[in-house]
């Protein structure tokens, strides 16, 4: 009885082990092992986005992700002045960030996309039509922004409706705020709000008939429609100051036509913003960095028209 109890334990043993290594097997199979397109050893990397930024690295982090699945990429909203102290500090391994050159020229960085800023107004202003036939020129921009001598929108056309001109700009150090200060040559005026979002604007105009602020494109634009978002309206600058809104100045009907502008340069340089990742030579596992940048360059042509960016425009 003792043998056969014994043998018919040992048969148990066998089976279990045979069941178990059936398991491993399967799990071992190339097959069930997910997607990993590198040589790389398993790890994980922190990237820093400013706002601007996020969505950006935000997408091409998981589209990496999900054809190297060997490789995890965390995605925090970093401000601009946390960057250099957090990658000095090993808190994140590259930023993701926004301005018309790269803000840490001391780390090595890599041009990815763009994003144009453009002059927009509630769509119920009361000077509406005439700024669409006219535009703004820069001397009446400068008069709102740096100079803050207009607080009625009735001071600066004649035979329309008294509204209260409400000036806004994106947080003070953002790179929205640097770009439009660079734009118009000078500081702001007190009377000129700052919020504290970049995100805040578009609902800020909607929200009010007399508001007027530069905007991210794609915060100015419905991405799916390519025409312009609720609320708002994409106001031609007048660069010539000649009173009227020429063709070259009548690029805002729909996101193609701006975009097509954009390719040919006619666009002003210090509206452009550029994105860049930003990282050290040195930062820990500075090989998975370097094959997500790689990755972000190749992906790029890909990715932005869904979410928006444009491709950056190649140096002549």
């Amino acid at each position: 009885m003792n043998k056969i109890l014994s043998l018919a334990l040992v048969l148990i043993a066998l089976l279990l082990a045979s069941c178990g290594g059936n398991k491993n097997d399967k799990n071992n199979n190339p097959e069930n092992r997910g997607t990993v397109n590198n040589d790389l050893e398993a790890g994980k990397i922190t990237v820093g986005a400013t706002e601007e930024s996020f969505d950006l690295a935000q997408r091409l982090a998981s589209t990496y992700v999900s054809q190297n699945t060997n490789i995890i990429i965390d995605v925090i909203t970093v401000k601009p002045e946390e960057i250099e102290s957090f990658i000095g500090a090993g808190s994140i391994q590259m930023a993701v960030t926004g301005g018309i050159d790269n803000p840490y020229p001391e780390y090595t960085s890599s041009l990815i996309a763009c994003d144009l800023l453009t002059l927009c107004v509630n769509f119920n202003n009361p000077a509406l039509q005439k700024m669409v036939m006219r535009g703004i020129g820069m001397t009446t921009l400068q008069s709102i922004f740096n100079a803050g001598s207009v607080s009625d929108w009735a001071q600066l056309f004649k035979k329309v409706d008294s509204a209260p001109l409400k000036a806004l700009v994106g947080p003070e150090g953002s790179s929205s705020y640097k770009m439009a200060q660079l734009f118009l040559g000078g500081s702001f005026s007190k009377s000129v709000t700052s919020t504290l979002s970049d995100n805040e604007i578009p609902g800020a105009i909607s929200a009010n008939p007399g508001a007027i602020a530069f905007l991210s494109h794609r915060k100015a634009y419905n991405l799916s429609s390519k025409y312009r978002a609720n609320g708002l309206y994409i106001i031609p600058i007048d660069l010539n100051n000649n009173n009227v809104a020429d063709d070259n100045e009548l690029i805002f009907d729909d996101l193609n036509m701006l975009e097509s502008a954009y390719k040919k340069g006619n666009y002003p340089e210090s509206l452009i913003r550029n994105h860049y990742f930003v990282y050290s030579e040195k930062a820990t596992r500075a090989d998975i960095v370097k094959s997500f940048v790689e990755y972000a360059e190749k992906e790029a042509a890909n990715t932005l028209p869904q979410i928006g960016y444009f491709e950056p425009l190649k140096k002549q």
